[in-house]
């Protein structure tokens, strides 16, 4: 069995990365998220092959990693994910970070693996789709099973079976999640999706709070699916175009703040689609407003608010009661890897939506931007004019949003005071270029 050392800080990554190399190479991966790590890792074992990320926190990951292997006369392989900033002599460049078919065919050469045997490696046997999203179905493209208290898998519903009463006995007895065949889940995932965006691009003529419904599932459904896979990468485009259109029809529908969030409350949707609805209100009407906005503004800044903080979603998942990102950081309630997920989430995303080739042009760099990054690592203090102007409208808006949030969770009766609001993001914000976009909010419709 080969070993490979991989060196790694995204987490999307590192979960497509280590599964597949264990699963099709046969290897042994070990993974580390620094340079440091990965040197005193080397001096422990031996490693038949390293796997880098070009970058890792700022630093060229690569270049340190080469110069180490040539310093110590290391004869181990490498290969660098994404493009050097300079060459490496016998290096092993892979340019797209989810080309995995790429990735696993390079190591695989290195590995002395053939084609034939990752062919008849066995790959983990069940997939577990959770009903919430199985229902939106009515008949199930393959055979679905429930998982036993034994750890075994019992068939409950056959290739054609109609779902919906299968779905409605489970979920009364308390089972969620229900699981596939493996090889039949990109089949699911792509049935759902269709099925969720067949039924957002006829929202028309439904009430703004079914709408809000609609596209609540769709965000939660690519949440829950997001980068899983390259292959299903295009069916989630789809689905997110259909939202970010929806997200448009439920904004300009509502005619203030007040509405929109009963609206909100009313279906008790989670901190994440909250903010991100909220956001796309309140950087509606700046756009509106500023001289060079236009519709093509709004799609784009839908797209990217439906995708900007999709990162956090496992972890609000798992921690329902916190909310605001840079709380995030200070609670105990979060692993170490989860507080770098947070700090990196602005990146993770933008990284993952480059490869997206229906994605609106620019929409990685404002997902990246959206704190006040450039590189999309951390969170700024002082806000400088080195970030678009769009960004600059998504990082205000979304400071409206969680100020006017913030003081909601001291007092649930609390009606926006929009000059207030303006008075804090004037002092929060410095720069004139902020300041012009400031000024659109004066006649913002709070109730």
């Amino acid at each position: 069995m080969g070993q490979i050392l991989v060196i790694s800080d995204n987490e999307i990554l590192n979960q497509l990365y280590v599964t597949n190399l264990e699963v099709y190479l046969g290897a042994k991966v070990v993974l580390v998220n620094s340079t440091d790590k990965a040197f005193e890792q080397l001096k422990k074992s031996r490693a038949d092959l390293l796997i880098t990320i070009n970058m890792i926190n700022g630093q060229d990951s690569a270049g340190v990693i080469y110069e180490h292997l040539l310093t110590n006369n290391y004869k181990t392989k490498l290969v660098v994910i994404g493009n050097p900033s300079k060459e490496l002599a016998d290096v092993i460049v892979v340019p797209n970070s989810y080309n995995l078919q790429n990735l696993l065919r390079s190591c695989a050469q290195v590995l002395g693996v053939t084609a034939k045997s990752m062919a008849e490696k066995e790959v983990p046997q069940y997939y577990p789709i959770e009903n919430q999203f199985l229902v939106k179905i009515r008949e199930v493209p393959c055979n679905v099973y429930l998982q036993m208290k034994d750890g075994t898998y019992t068939i409950v519903a056959k290739k054609g079976d109609l779902i919906g009463s299968t779905i409605k006995q489970f979920v009364s007895e308390g089972v969620t999640t229900l699981f596939v065949n493996s090889l039949d889940r990109l089949l699911i995932i792509n049935v759902i999706s269709t099925s969720i965006v067949d039924f957002l691009e006829q929202t028309e003529g439904l009430e703004t709070t079914e709408k809000s419904e609609a596209l609540k599932t769709g965000f939660l459904f690519a949440a829950s699916n997001f980068s899983d896979s390259p292959a299903v990468t295009a069916e989630i485009m789809t689905l997110a175009n259909a939202c970010a259109k929806v997200m448009d029809e439920i904004v300009t529908e509502t005619p203030s703040l007040k509405k929109l969030l009963a609206i909100l409350n009313a279906q008790r949707d989670g901190f994440l689609y909250t903010h991100s609805i909220l956001t796309a209100f309140v950087s509606n009407h700046i756009i509106r407003r500023v001289s060079w906005g236009g519709d093509s503004h709004i799609e784009k800044i839908n797209f990217v608010l439906f995708f900007h903080d999709i990162m956090l979603a496992p972890i609000y998942l798992k921690h329902p009661t916190l909310k605001y990102e840079e709380d995030l950081l200070f609670s105990e309630e979060l692993t170490d890897k989860e507080k770098e997920t947070v700090l990196n989430h602005a990146r993770l995303a933008a990284e993952v939506i480059v490869t997206y080739k229906r994605a609106p042009i620019g929409a990685d760099l404002l997902i990246k931007q959206h704190h006040g990054i450039t590189n999309g690592i951390g969170f700024a203090i002082d806000f400088k004019d080195d970030i678009s102007p769009i960004s600059k409208i998504v990082l205000i808006a979304e400071s409206v949003v969680e100020e006017f949030m913030k003081q909601r969770d001291q007092n649930p009766d609390y009606v926006i005071d929009i000059k207030k609001i303006m008075e804090f993001l004037n002092e929060k914000f410095k720069r004139t270029t902020y300041k012009k976009i400031i000024e659109t909010l004066e006649n913002f419709p709070a109730v």
